[in-house]
């Protein structure tokens, strides 16, 4: 598991089926199927996501790399 999606017992486990490169650029890394910001998406291994490029309305490593500074960052109550 690459530890960088993990914080303390914190996983996200979508998270974990991608790779982040140092560009920005998300690259699949095992089949996933997951709720992405617009409904239901399918991700092929292999599948790489750029930023600003838009994959079913959205600006999917843009809404990968919040989700993880969410991880990162979490909300304290």
């Amino acid at each position: 598991m690459d530890s960088a999606f993990l914080v303390g017992d914190v996983v996200d486990e979508l998270l974990k089926a991608f790779r982040r490169e140092p560009g920005g650029t998300w690259i699949c890394v095992e089949p996933t199927t997951f709720e992405g910001p617009n409904g239901r998406i399918q991700v092929a291994r292999g599948t790489a996501f750029t930023p600003g490029s838009m994959f079913m309305g959205a600006d999917l490593a843009k809404w990968l790399d919040e989700r993880l500074a969410k991880l990162h960052n979490p909300t304290s109550h």
